[in-house]
């Protein structure tokens, strides 16, 4: 069994990106995905050229954050405030049908040209808020990963322990991924998603700082017991705690420094060898 421990949304403040730094060179994390358009995005592009170790996925932004692109070539995305819509106003006109796709697919190309062009290999795609999940907009993901040879698209979410945890998330987050789960279920029956292309990722219900040691081990456990899978990434957020970040993004209710406290722990290092589960990454199960 094979674990990938996963930074989601590195470049997106200078506490998020050290956070994802220390997590990698003093713990167990093996991945991150990096915004290309995030605030703290060049200091990114430094930190993982500086360590090349790190494995670097695209981590495709629609929602809320600023985009690369010039605003007047993105007529139907840009908000009020000059910023890409929120995931809501994304669902409503995927609904609607008045999103247009040709300028999803300009921004998302211009997003992983930037990081190609920063001399960085790209192993895997994800995105941010899970948006390139959507009706739609996973076609255009899927154009994108081949024309950019992107191996590794997230696509298969799974909750190993949902019914047998100890705290159970609240009912907007639940409802949420029971959305993204039957929705993934039904692209997966309908053959859009290839397993080859995918790993299985949790975390999900507990982003933000939610996990703990003891529930890693034991969906590990569920995994082996279950013999579903060979792979699973654990989506995390780490990062240093800074007073900036948690201001600026208070509204998520994160707690990045509790995830790269998990990433540090030295009772889940010792359980992940105990049972002789290893990490890896993206870049090394191509």
């Amino acid at each position: 069994m094979n674990v990938i421990f996963h930074g989601d949304d590195f470049g997106i403040t200078p506490g998020v990106n050290h956070g994802i730094i220390k997590a990698f060179r003093n713990g167990l994390l093996t991945s991150t995905s990096l915004m290309a358009g995030g605030e703290a995005a060049e200091e990114a592009f430094e930190l993982a050229l500086e360590n090349p170790g790190l494995d670097v996925g695209i981590h495709l932004v629609l929602a809320d954050e600023p985009p690369l692109l010039a605003p007047e070539t993105l007529s139907t995305l840009i908000s009020r405030h000059g910023l890409l819509p929120s995931r809501n106003r994304i669902l409503k006109s995927i609904i609607a049908g008045n999103l247009d796709y040709r300028q999803v697919e300009t921004e998302w190309c211009a997003q992983v040209e930037k990081v190609l062009q920063g001399g960085i290999v790209i192993s895997h795609l994800d995105s941010h808020q899970f948006i390139h999940l959507f009706p739609g907009l996973f076609s255009v993901c899927r154009k994108i990963s081949g024309r950019y040879h992107i191996p590794f698209i997230r696509s298969t979410m799974i909750e190993p322990l949902l019914f047998g945890r100890s705290s159970i998330p609240g009912i907007g987050r639940l409802l949420q991924w029971m959305g993204l789960w039957g929705w993934t279920r039904f692209m997966a029956i309908k053959g859009y998603l290839h397993s080859e292309a995918t790993i299985p990722s949790v975390g999900f219900l507990n982003a933000g700082g939610r996990l703990d040691h003891v529930t890693v081990l034991a969906i590990l456990d569920k995994l082996v017991e279950d013999q579903s899978t060979s792979c699973v990434e654990f989506i995390l957020h780490p990062g240093m705690g800074d007073k900036y970040t948690h201001e600026k993004y208070c509204h998520w209710r994160y707690f990045w420094e509790n995830d790269l406290a998990l990433m540090l722990n030295k009772e889940l290092r010792k359980g992940l060898e105990i049972r002789h589960i290893k990490t890896t990454s993206f870049r090394k199960e191509r």
